[in-house]
């Protein structure tokens, strides 16, 4: 194990009394942790989290990526700085005001230091970590001044992790000034308050007597990271170092805190022990029997797939050429899955991740990321088709996000301490620290856990090292920040041996952005005309333009064009706007204009997802439908209609909405026709690709789209990134670089990762009404907020069960939630910014959030 023969504080020579100095005291005060007691249980969570993630690997990495040098003693200098980060973080509680105020610790009850009333503990652990660190690195007989200095600038670096593991990351910058300015938190526990620890500390503060030490250490360290140490790929490995270790630390603190508080120990960390577990199931399935009978006796055997009538021979090949290539390319990092439409390639993804863990027993956890929920909801189904004959395994598969509850832990009946059935405490664990084999999640979920800055943001890091995380439809980033995406891919990959599969039919080759060495990627598919260029997928939807001349360019063109389908045709439609206006005037339209015998639905944002399932079922099991949508139809949904119109926005969301047309590849004589009703610009705000040279509204860009050649058109995109003295709304790449990431602004690096720009101007409203559950149930609205508001207010309840208990009521919160622009309405409750509404069904038609009637009857609601 990496910190194997490394020494740890020695607690009982450097801290007085410590048996008299407590961590935590049970909630009905019968028992008491002490200091040692918590850092001792803390550091076996340690070797617990390390041996189950197998996280050497990552340990080993940093120290070759941050501390390469030939120096036996600074090397097991460094390690050590590295494990008492974990064991001396919460030294700070000798504080006596911490031991007397919040221990109830009557030991201190005459100490002089109780005259400061400050009982926070982080700095002055932090405090203490550099005290002892400095006197250490001074003593070091074989390391040249150059090694010291670079140790001195790793204490700072972990002495910042320390003060913040019970609070959100902000800056280096904000923890300096806590030790510099004159009334700094850190600064007056080193002059005025000494007072408070001293009699439990016994070593010699060196900042008593050398306040400009302080100084000139920060100075030391703003000097590596301006320039010493962080150059280019450094920048990035030393904020992720930062992350990870306040993420290791803030597991092991918490694992050995609710092992102390609910007498319950921890041991299972989530990790996939054995692939073939999932992997045989997988085996199992009939599409997997085929693909490999098909491999036995086809594979390799045919050059031309051009005359191909059967679309899974098509599907079988790239299934295989896929593994052939993950094979060879094992080491590799990225790997880039561009695939078209209908070519299964959440099939391929999968047999792939597990290819991946079965080469390298390393990996040990798989994460599943997408866009939308719409997507998660879909591919979830899918997984229990393959896994949910076997509940055991099935369960260890979660889904990370706002709608699905947290998943419960049951207790074993000897355990029933309480007569509960649910363990509350683990239960909430496994969700914040992602404690599952399997996960699916979001986009902005998992850039939540790569750049986010609170507490549940760091939680799940030391989960996704050694992972395979498959990012699906990676496009649908803003590109304002695609080069800063895929640099930190490259460097979080490298550095905490992560396997990215990033697939999509439209796929931009990311790696050219990168201005530094390697970036270790890999197509899956090196022929990638074989199924772009096949008719097969190539040909399975025409393609029509004529929407788009100048004169057919409005919105009753459009209308009697659709019309004049809907009534000579009973296939089914699907019209996509840019705008939930648009897409509910038009969807009225179609209702006043068209008969009964066509059912016309429409699907937004708005509709939550019961909604959204039953239209999507009702599409792929009825015929004669119209459905209007906005772009929440585009990327991935399973739909297979036989028409479509689209409102012209970027060339791949154009691409992604034909594969909603003909997906089977079955029918013959599907069309899209484009049109031009919207501007994109509002919504795709900073975005090169709204540009309308390079939108459909350019024959050349019209043509790439025909001939499906996706990587010219991204080349076009990356030139334009890359080009144009590196700017990009105002930003510079090497200036964010510099001085951002490598002057560890967390702050900053969270809101330019952002992959959501927060609305400001927008309220969130709760509509009371009934709705009617998958299930045949029906929910109140009235009693959801209800049962919302007592549970919020429900004091008796310990932390975890509320947050359980929470996650289900949240689910069902969901269901009436909206977000409005207008701010002049009148409601009936409001709990934080939540404001509820009692009437809410009069702001529906026809089964549709009406924004319209909202903005204009909202006010003259009582």
């Amino acid at each position: 194990m990496y910190f194997d023969n490394i020494e740890k504080f020695k607690i009982d020579e450097h801290i007085k009394d410590n048996k008299n100095i407590y961590a935590h005291k049970s909630e009905d005060n019968t028992r008491f942790e002490t200091l040692k007691e918590h850092l001792d249980l803390s550091e076996q969570y340690l070797y617990k989290i390390i041996k189950s993630k197998k996280l050497d690997n990552v340990l080993l990495n940093f120290q070759n990526y941050l501390f390469n040098e030939e120096c036996e003693e600074g090397i097991k200098l460094f390690k050590e700085m590295m494990l008492n980060i974990l064991y001396m973080h919460d030294l700070g509680k000798i504080n006596c005001c911490f031991q007397y105020k919040k221990m109830e610790n009557t030991f201190f009850k005459n100490n002089e230091g109780l005259n400061f009333n400050y009982s926070n503990h982080s700095m002055l652990s932090s405090l203490i970590y550099i005290n002892y660190y400095f006197k250490r690195i001074k003593e070091l007989e074989k390391t040249t001044p150059k090694i010291k200095d670079k140790l001195r600038f790793f204490m700072m670096i972990n002495s910042y992790v320390i003060s913040k593991h019970h609070g959100s990351l902000d800056s280096f910058e904000e923890y300096e000034k806590k030790f510099l300015e004159e009334d700094g938190e850190g600064t007056r526990l080193y002059t005025e308050q000494l007072s408070i620890f001293k009699s439990s500390y016994n070593e010699d503060l060196i900042f008593e007597k050398k306040p400009k030490l302080m100084k000139k250490l920060f100075g030391l360290a703003k000097s590596f990271l301006d320039k010493e140490l962080c150059a280019g790929k450094e920048n990035f490995y030393i904020y992720i170092y930062e992350r990870f270790m306040s993420s290791l630390l803030l597991g092991c603190d918490y694992y050995s805190t609710s092992q102390f508080m609910n007498n319950s120990e921890i041991n299972d960390f989530g990790q996939i022990l054995d692939v073939n577990e999932f992997y045989d199931l997988l085996k199992e399935t009939k599409i997997y029997k085929c693909i490999r009978n098909y491999e036995k006796e086809n594979y390799l055997k045919k050059d031309n797939f051009l005359n191909v009538t059967d679309i899974n021979i098509l599907r079988n090949e790239m299934f295989l050429d896929a593994e052939k290539t993950l094979e060879k390319n094992i080491n590799s990092n990225i790997y880039y899955l561009e695939a078209p439409t209908g070519s299964g390639k959440s099939n391929v993804a999968l047999n792939l991740s597990f290819k991946l863990i079965e080469k390298d027993n390393s990996i040990n956890k798989i994460f599943n990321v997408y866009p939308f929920n719409t997507l998660i909801e879909q591919n979830i189904d899918n997984l229990e088709k393959v896994f949910g004959f076997n509940k055991k395994l099935f369960n260890e598969i979660a889904v990370i996000n706002s709608l699905v509850p947290i998943k419960e832990v049951m207790r074993e009946e000897s355990k029933d301490e309480k007569n509960e059935k649910v363990n509350y405490n683990d239960s909430l664990l496994n969700r914040q620290f992602l404690n599952y084999p399997v996960v699916l999640t979001t986009h902005v979920s998992i850039f939540n856990y790569l750049f986010g800055t609170s507490k549940e943001d760091l939680f799940p890091l030391i989960q996704i090292a050694n992972s395979v995380i498959i990012l699906d439809e990676i496009q649908s980033y803003k590109n304002s920040i695609w080069k800063e995406i895929i640099m930190f891919l490259n460097c979080y990959a490298e550095i905490l041996n992560i396997k990215i599969i990033i697939m999509s039919a439209t796929l931009p080759e990311l790696n050219k952005l990168i201005d530094y060495g390697d970036t270790n990627t890999i197509k899956l598919i090196k022929d990638r005309d074989k199924y772009f260029k096949n008719p097969m997928f190539k040909d399975r939807v025409l393609i029509d333009f004529s929407l788009l001349e100048e004169n057919n360019n409005d919105y009753d063109a459009l209308k009697n064009h659709v019309l004049n389908n809907a009534k000579n045709t009973k296939h089914n439609i699907l019209i996509e706007f840019i705008n939930k206006k648009r897409a509910l005037e038009f969807f009225y339209d179609l209702i006043d204009n068209l008969d009964d015998e066509r059912k016309i639905l429409l699907i937004t944002g708005d509709d939550n997802s019961i909604e959204r399932n039953e239209i999507i079922a009702t599409v792929k099991n009825e015929k004669n439908i119209i459905l209007v949508a906005t772009q929440v139809i585009e990327a991935g949904v399973d739909i297979d209609m036989d028409i479509g119109y689209k409102d012209i926005s970027m060339v791949d969301s154009d691409e992604q909405f034909l594969g909603r047309i003909n997906r089977s590849c079955k029918k013959p004589k599907c069309t899209v026709y484009f049109f031009d009703l919207d501007s994109a610009s509002s919504i795709y705000k900073g975005d090169y690709r709204k540009e309308k040279s390079l939108t459909l509204k350019s024959d050349s860009i019209r043509e790439l789209l025909l001939e499906k050649d996706f990587q010219k058109y991204y080349n076009l995109i990356l030139k334009r990134i890359n080009g144009e003295s590196e700017k990009l709304n105002g930003n510079n790449i090497q200036a964010f670089i510099n001085d951002v990431i490598g002057k560890l602004n967390f702050l900053g690096v969270e809101q330019k990762m952002k992959l959501i720009d927060d609305d400001k101007d927008e309220v969130t409203v709760f509509l009371c009404r009934e709705i009617s559950l998958e299930n045949g149930e029906i929910l109140n609205g009235k009693d959801v907020w209800d049962d919302y508001k007592n549970l919020l207010k429900n004091s008796d309840l310990d932390y975890a069960e509320k947050k359980v208990k929470l996650s289900k009521i949240t689910s069902n919160l969901n269901y009436y939630i909206y977000k409005v622009k207008s701010r002049d309405f009148s409601y009936n409750k409001r709990l934080g910014e939540i404001y509820c509404i009692d009437e809410g069904e009069k702001y529906f038609t026809n089964g549709k959030f009406d924004r319209e009637s909202f903005n204009t009857g909202a006010s003259d609601f009582i």
